[in-house]
């Protein structure tokens, strides 16, 4: 019955609900509806103050006319009546505010409905109900004047929720209010990437704006939201917009008191453009210019350089306020602030470890969302996989079937006037939801580390616990592979341990002479590893500084800007296997690049995005030579750089190949003219090369 309703209207029917539970009264009706209303919402207190008419009087008259019951109800059971003022309501909502029902709503199907409690009282206090619901209906109509804006658009005021809480942002609401304040280019524009809180911002201005907690020249503003696809839409021939919108600017010139928002502004310097037509920002520029109009925009760095700078004229109307990530205190600040709604949604505990914890892991491992939208989306699954597993229980699932049918059997009772059915059904709810409740009272549980990685799992495609499936890499890869075993064994116990230290970020090079395997195992590596996305770089193509364009991008202007480049596929934070192979032969530019990875876990792209390696595993494979002068036989030759060394994980050398090694490979393969292959294959200076030339030969000439 509710579902067009704000946190403003829900708090008022719960304070409905507590106001018939105090006065010991059976069901929730239109003057506990009213009582609340007096309680809660001020622009009504203050409308009925001018009739001399308050909470308490109110009250005191509902005590006298109606008394109290000595039958305490723990259930609240609405009345007809009050259900039919909420459905008129609910109809009174779509005709002018888009289906969002207001408390004006309420009052005026109240006044409408004529008839119940609340309107006796009234009544009974010498107060005409006419002349309430036409003056209620004239201030109502005085304040909105059926302005297109608010049809378009959603006035915030109305449906921000007043409990929730914007923690560390006082320094940039401060700039917004100061930039609202000014007489000239009064129009502050947000900028920062998505997730850090940008519209949050402008919620909490909202608040602010309610509680009286702004300077006296911003108190009763109402801030609208403006969509530029709402503002589009309808718009079916030529010149439409353009007068939808002209009109609208006209309504905010001439009413002061509304301070414009909106999101995504960088679709406005485009919207409605078309051959002959001019563009939303060219329509909104005069009125910004003339400073009789406030706007609030946000949008991200990347798009506010990509369509403000090229509208210099547009840039200049708007003062620029700096959104920037809250770090890793701040987060947690915040995140305290919200686990109390958390945990009641979810009915679990969450202790301030599982949130350091949590924004331990969304710092390493998501690293394509910004705090603190990734912490929080983050926590809310967890919880939410807790729950899941919490209700997995036949027993719980029974009893809210069997509630469902005593809903819907009482709903029924109390249509047909049929009140002492409903109360015995109401008993028996009542002994259905105490066992609910206690079920929840001993299921209800701590969040745990295992929960927040369980879930991290399944967001990065990393698997920290089950390790066993590397003893069976490790044998895939031998089984395929001959001779690697010792390789093998390195590289697994470097993963498993990553893995157990929840480390996320693996760098290994592999160094020998060519036609080792080092790419092959590598290949197989990650053709067999779980859930992983490969990425193989062959970097004698990048010997040529241009070619790093293959790997971030063209710069913006040039041809390709806008197309993929290798790293592209990064940008979904799944785990990914990069093998960097023949490291020797790339240019000294793709080498730095490769370095800086190394370092520093990250790379700017074309676009600016920052693109993360930590949930990767990165092998380079580096072809080196031996050294066969006398003293130095099989010994290698340090061609690595010593850079490189230093800040890769480990180096696995593979080994020159030995006659003995290459007699019990073709053993293995049971090749029967073994002593030619050895003898032709040339295997000092090429290892495997020529190996599987040979045995083909041999196998046509059989």
């Amino acid at each position: 019955m509710f579902n067009n309703f704000g946190m403003h209207l829900t708090n008022i029917f719960k304070r409905a609900e507590q106001e018939r539970y105090e006065l010991k009264q059976p069901y929730v009706g239109t003057e506990h509806l009213l009582l609340s209303i007096l309680a809660l919402d001020k622009d009504s207190a203050k409308f009925f103050q001018e009739y001399n008419l308050t909470y308490e009087l109110f009250k005191k008259e509902l005590l006298i006319v109606v008394g109290t019951s000595n039958i305490q109800s723990e259930i609240n059971l609405y009345t007809p009546m009050l259900k039919r003022v909420v459905s008129n309501a609910e109809v009174l909502a779509k005709e002018n505010n888009n289906g969002k029902v207001l408390v004006k709503h309420l009052l005026l199907s109240l006044f409408e409905e004529g008839e119940g409690i609340a309107i006796r009282l009234l009544i009974g206090l010498g107060l005409d109900i006419d002349t309430l619901y036409e003056n209620l209906n004239n201030v109502e109509k005085g304040k909105d004047k059926k302005l297109e804006i608010y049809e378009t658009g959603i006035i915030l005021n109305d449906v921000v929720d007043d409990n929730e809480v914007v923690v560390g942002r006082d320094k940039e609401i401060d700039l917004i209010i100061e930039t609202l304040l000014r007489k000239k280019k009064n129009n502050p524009i947000l900028i920062g990437d998505a997730g850090v809180g940008k519209t949050a911002i402008v919620e909490e201005l909202v608040r602010r704006i309610k509680r009286k907690e702004v300077p006296d020249n911003l108190y009763n503003f109402k801030v609208v939201m403006l969509e530029m696809g709402s503002l589009v839409s309808g718009t079916k021939y030529r010149g439409e917009f353009e007068e939808k919108l002209t009109k609208i600017i006209k309504e905010l010139e001439q009413n002061r008191d509304i301070i414009l928002f909106i999101d995504e502004i960088h679709a406005m310097v485009n919207a409605g453009g078309a051959e002959g037509a001019i563009t939303a920002g060219d329509i909104f520029k005069p009125a910004l210019a003339r400073g009789k109009i406030k706007c609030i925009g946000a949008t991200t760095n990347y798009e506010y350089n990509k369509f403000f700078s090229h509208d210099l004229a547009l840039m200049r109307r708007f003062e620029v306020v700096n959104i920037d990530e809250p770090n890793k205190e701040e987060t947690k600040e915040i995140l305290l602030k919200v686990k109390k709604e958390y945990e009641a949604h979810h009915f679990v505990k969450i202790s301030e470890e599982v949130i350091d914890k949590v924004i331990m892991y969304a710092d390493k491992f998501i690293t394509n969302k910004k705090n603190p939208d990734k912490t929080i989306d983050f926590l809310d699954s967890i919880c939410s996989k807790v729950v899941i597993e919490n209700n997995k229980n036949d027993e719980k699932r029974k009893i809210y079937q069997e509630l469902e049918l005593l809903k819907r059997k009482k709903e029924e009772c109390i249509k047909h006037n049929n009140y002492e059915e409903a109360l015995n059904i109401y008993n028996k709810e009542n002994i259905l939801n105490k066992k609910i409740s206690n079920y929840d009272k001993k299921k209800r549980r701590n969040i745990s580390e295992d929960d927040i990685i369980n879930v991290l799992e399944r967001k990065t495609n990393f698997n920290f616990t089950k390790l066993e499936f590397l003893d069976n890499l490790k044998n895939t890869i031998n089984n395929k592979l001959y001779g690697v075993d010792k390789y093998t064994e390195k590289i697994i116990n470097l993963i498993k341990n990553n893995l157990e230290n929840r480390e996320g970020f693996l760098k290994v090079v592999l160094e020998g002479e060519e036609y080792l395997g080092k790419s092959t195992l590598i290949k197989v590596l990650a053709e067999n590893y779980p859930m992983s996305n490969f990425l193989r770089i062959d970097l004698k193509e990048f010997k040529n500084s241009l070619d790093i364009t293959k790997l971030i991008g063209t710069v913006q202007g040039y041809v390709g800007y806008n197309d993929e480049h290798l790293f592209s596929k990064l940008k979904n934070n799944k785990f990914s296997i990069i093998l960097f192979d023949h490291y020797n032969d790339a240019c000294k530019n793709i080498k730095d690049l490769i370095k800086e990875i190394l370092k520093e876990k990250y790379i700017i792209d074309n676009r600016g995005d920052k693109i993360c390696f930590n949930n990767t595993f990165i092998f380079i494979t580096n072809d080196t030579f031996i050294n066969n002068r006398v003293g130095f036989s099989n010994e290698f030759a340090n061609n690595l750089e010593s850079e490189l060394e230093t800040i890769v994980d480990d180096v696995v050398y593979f080994e020159k190949l030995k006659e003995d090694v290459l007699s019990n490979y073709l053993d293995y393969l049971k090749v029967d003219n073994k002593d030619y292959i050895i003898k032709n294959s040339d295997y000092e200076k090429y290892n495997y090369k020529n190996i599987d030339k040979l045995l083909k030969k041999e196998v046509i000439k059989n």
